[in-house]
Formats: structure tokens, sequence, C-alpha cells
């Protein structure tokens, strides 16, 4: 076992949600300075403006994420200097003139439980998450691991390439404001090249086996995400019923609503109502209900058309129900396309790289990843980018609980990327 993927199930046993990777995070920057790398944490890592209020902990649960960080073996030198803000940037610089490429890595975790099931082999081999509601089934803890072994591999080539390379462990991903914090810092600014990686994507719209590789994606949705809340009036259903404003069956009409927004011709439209409360007793009109809503698009018109469509149906359920409406936007990811150029380079290297039998020039997001906010900046910049499908057979898809991967792929990615950087970076 390398020691690549003994970091990834060290990150897997610590799992840790969005804006609370404190352990992670220490754990990282302490594992980057002991290859000789000097580290940007915390608040200089991300714009804390960009941090929307209802996904940020409040500092009594940041504080118990620091001290569980401590507990489950981070340095606590590196846990004070996160300032209870997560993410952590190192550069590799070579001194000499040239490009300036990042790479994004994902470090947070999906908020259930993994299973204590016999037979699921982080349980028989002692990684299982031991944080509750915690759970890396996105592959998050493999990414990190890559890019420990890209600085591992790029200390040891300093003399062999030029310019400036930055690796980038994002926190947040899972949630909201992560990437754009750290564009909003200015971290993408300078920046010509920009590349991500994920396990488990897709290819011709079917799972990436182990010993495949899509060089780029392109279809990536944008996604917003909006907590609504309804505002009604609580009575008695047979007292004074003519008094009452049902909340929940203004949701449940508005729910069905919005699921039947009509798809649009010029791409892909996604709209799902998640989550729904409502309601305080049996016996009592619900006075209120509490909706989570997401909608994704292919294009920025389509993103435009969804937004109207979605309020437009929440202003008029609210007046045939006579009631009011407020919500929470936790703002959106945007589109974004990998570019040729970039996702020729990922090709050559490649080829290069024994593991990957099978090369796919184009693959499948078949959602929505916040590293598009990253790469959209270096392109509107004039840089390029591509976002990186690394096939690996898995026991799950993404997402389930029991999501486990081949860990082959970890090497063979590091390998990809020191590929490409030769090109990009060679002298």
């Amino acid at each position: 076992m390398s020691k690549f993927t003994e970091f990834r199930r060290e990150f897997h046993k610590f799992a840790e949600n969005g804006w609370r990777e404190i352990r992670t995070s220490a754990r990282i920057a302490e594992i980057l300075t002991g290859m000789g790398y000097q580290c940007l944490m915390g608040p200089d890592v991300v714009n804390t403006d960009s941090i929307v209020s209802f996904v940020r902990p409040t500092q009594e649960e940041m504080q118990e994420c620091k001290e569980r960080a401590v507990a489950q073996g981070a340095d606590p030198a590196f846990v004070e200097r996160t300032c209870g803000i997560p993410g952590v940037i190192a550069e590799f610089d070579t001194g000499t003139e040239g490009p300036v490429t990042a790479f994004r890595f994902d470090i947070d975790c999906l908020p259930y439980d993994e299973p204590q099931t016999p037979g699921y082999r982080p349980f028989d081999e002692g990684y299982i998450s031991c944080n509750p509601g915690a759970v890396h089934a996105c592959g998050h803890d493999a990414h990190t691991a890559m890019g420990l072994g890209i600085a591992s591999a790029l200390a040891e080539r300093k003399e062999q390439l030029t310019g400036k390379i930055r690796l980038i462990f994002q926190p947040a991903e899972e949630t909201f404001g992560g990437a754009l914090s750290i564009v909003d810092k200015g971290h993408l600014d300078d920046v010509q090249n920009f590349i991500a990686m994920h396990v488990a994507l897709s290819a011709e719209n079917r799972p990436l086996p182990s010993h495949t590789i899509c060089c780029g994606c392109k279809d990536f949705l944008s996604d917003r995400q909006l907590d609504v809340t309804f505002h009604g009036r609580a009575a008695h259903p047979c007292g004074a019923a003519q008094e009452g404003k049902n909340a929940l069956l203004a949701a449940c009409s508005a729910a069905l609503s919005l699921h039947a927004i009509a798809p649009h011709e010029q791409g892909l439209t996604r709209v799902n109502v998640g989550m729904l409360q409502a309601g305080i007793a049996p016996n009592t009109i619900a006075p209120n209900a509490l909706m989570q809503i997401e909608y994704r698009g292919e294009t920025p018109d389509i993103c435009e058309y969804l937004g109207k469509r979605v309020f437009d149906i929440l202003d008029g359920t609210a007046r045939a129900y006579d009631l009011t409406y407020t919500f929470d936007d936790y703002g959106e990811v945007p589109v974004g396309k990998s570019d040729d150029a970039m996702m020729e380079i990922i090709q050559r290297a490649a080829q290069k790289v024994p593991w990957f039998e099978t090369i796919y020039f184009e693959g499948n997001v078949g959602g929505t990843d916040d590293a598009a906010a990253m790469m959209t900046r270096v392109q509107k910049n004039g840089g390029i980018g591509a976002y990186i499908g690394i096939g690996t057979d898995t026991t799950q898809p993404v997402h389930n609980a029991e999501f486990d991967i081949d860990e082959d792929c970890i090497d063979a990615a590091i390998e990809l990327c020191m590929h490409a950087l030769r090109e990009i970076h060679g002298k």
C-alpha cells in the first residue's frame, strides 16, 4: 500500500463536513510542511464574506471541531492556524519564469453515517468513519491524497520545471461557497492552467471503471439552492378553519408545480424539492412549512428560465393560499466546460500511464461541481482548464454511504498529473 493510499484511509476515517474540515486542513498543512512547503491556511485561503451565514458553523460548533481535531491526532499548532476556517493552499515555485497552473482538490465529506457492516472493506480494515453524520461517499478523501502525492512528486523535480504550481485544498464542495470563497480571494486571478479531478465519473453515459479515464467534461449543470419558508396561520381544522392559512398545503402545491416545470429545448434542466417539513400538530392547520429546493441548468439562459419559473410558482402559490414566504439563497454554482487544449494535454499524459487502458477524450459530470467557478475564472482571464474523470471500480454509486473505490487509481492519477505538468512546465 502506498503512503498516499494510507493518507486516503486516514482522511476517510476522520471525515468532516463542509466548513468543518479542521482536522483535515491541519493534517494536510502538517504533511505539506514536512515536504518543505509553506502553506496558506484559514482566512488567507478563503474570503470569509463569501460564506453564507446559514452554512457557516457557529463559534461554539467550530470550537468543538477544533477540540475534536486535536483529540483525533491533529497538531494543535496547525489547528490554531486555521482560525476556525478550513482550507489549505501550497505553492510549488520553481524560481524560474513560466506559467501558473492551479489544481483543485476538494476535502469535505457528506452528512450521513457510514454503515458498520462486516464485509465492507472500510469496516473490516479499520478505516470506517469515526465521526457521526460524516462519510466520504464521493471520493474527496482520494482527491486529497492525490493532491499530497502531486506535492510530493513536485518536491523531487524542482530543477526540471518552470513557473508555479498552486495546490488548492478546497473546503465545502458539497455545500456552498467553497470554491467561490477562494475565487473571491483572488487565488485564480494569475492562473493560466487549471486542473481538477474526480473519481467515479462517466463516459458515454456509463460509469468509468478502473483503468479508464476521461480527459475532460463539458456537461456541467449550474446549481442553485433555496430554503423556502411559507408563513401561514394556525387554526383549528374544525372550529375555525376559515381563519387558518395552510402552509403545508401551499408547500405541497408548490412542490408539485416545481416538479412540473417544462424542460428547456436548449439543454438539460433539473428541479428537485429534496426536503419538506411542515406543521406543529395533527389537530392544527399548519402555520409554517420549510422546503429545500434545488434547480440546475446547462446554460445561463436555461438557469435564468428556471429561476423565473421557480419564483413565479412561489409567488403564485403564496397568493393562492393567502400567505407569505421568505427564502435563504445559497447562491449559484456556475456552468462550466473543459477546454479542448487542456484535454489534449491530459490525453497525451494518460497515454504514458500504463494503468489507463481505455482513454475517453470527453466524459460526463452528470451534475454540478463548484470547481466550475474556478475553471470559469481562469477561462475568463484567457486561460484553459479541464475537469478530469479518473476511472475506478466502486462498491456503490457516489453519494451512497457504502461507497468505496479501487485505491490503485490514486497513484495512477498522480502519475498522470506529473506527465501533464512536464508538458506544461518542462524546461
